[in-house]
């Protein structure tokens, strides 16, 4: 069967739920608090982080209880629009239990030449195209990790690089594959806000991305709440032309 090849460029996307987010930050700054206030929200959660609020979860306490659940959300019908992994680091954690318990590993780095972590990384890129595949808003919720940059010279940079929790190779996976990389941090005073743009000092490097028309990003940052980004992504990535998508909530 030959190649379809387009004709013309296809139109940009303008709905919360056609991109797939990643939430990181210091422990109790609110991130699944956040999370939750999405629309109909839905938790794959791997540690108890919701419960101290109202929310609706699915527990997740190992790598088969993961797929099980994804099967469970494709072949039924339900009323959740977006689906939270809360958090991804313990997912992954899962991830490698299954791997190495498949081949007989006690670590990923038991049949060297990389070999483990390699078929880690796929089984992870794979997950994610499953979860992309639901059509539902997709948020991934990290911890953060915090390490001492290293210089051209191998030594030690003054710089402190700041980054979601997961493990290098596992990191660039799925860093790869969402579409924004915020921060929820805490500023001065005790208030609680996103940080969507990266952050550069003599003392921090804050990683963080987002997707979006030229000349109209998102605010480098903004309060710590659905509410506040489903407002100023409206503004970034509405169309300019009469018209506009009005649904630009995360639908």
């Amino acid at each position: 069967m030959g190649v379809k090849i387009p004709k013309e460029k296809h139109k940009p996307k303008r709905r919360m739920s056609q991109y797939v987010w990643l939430i990181y930050g210091p422990p109790k700054v609110g991130k699944t608090t956040f999370a939750n206030q999405w629309n109909d929200a839905l938790f794959l959660a791997t540690e108890p982080g919701t419960a101290a609020m109202e929310a609706a979860e699915m527990q997740i306490s190992s790598w088969t209880d993961f797929t099980n659940t994804v099967k469970g959300l494709r072949d039924q019908k339900h009323r959740w629009k977006t689906v939270v992994v809360d958090t991804v680091d313990n997912l992954y954690e899962f991830l490698q239990d299954d791997v190495c318990n498949a081949n007989g590993w006690v670590d990923l780095g038991d049949p060297g030449f990389g070999k483990g972590y390699k078929l880690a990384r796929r089984k992870l890129s794979a997950a994610i195209a499953s979860l992309r595949a639901l059509d539902m808003a997709l948020v991934f919720v990290s911890h953060e990790r915090q390490e001492k940059e290293i210089d051209d010279n191998g030594k030690r940079a003054g710089t402190t690089f700041i980054t979601s929790a997961l493990p290098g190779s596992a990191r660039k996976v799925l860093h790869g594959s969402v579409d924004f990389i915020f921060r929820a941090e805490v500023v001065e005073g005790g208030a609680r806000q996103l940080r969507t743009t990266p952050f550069l000092s003599d003392e921090f490097h804050i990683e963080c991305g987002q997707r979006g028309e030229l000349g109209r990003p998102l605010p480098e940052t903004m309060e710590l709440s659905f509410a506040a980004l489903a407002a100023e992504f409206k503004k970034a990535f509405s169309s300019p032309d009469a018209g506009e998508d009005k649904e630009g909530e995360s639908k």
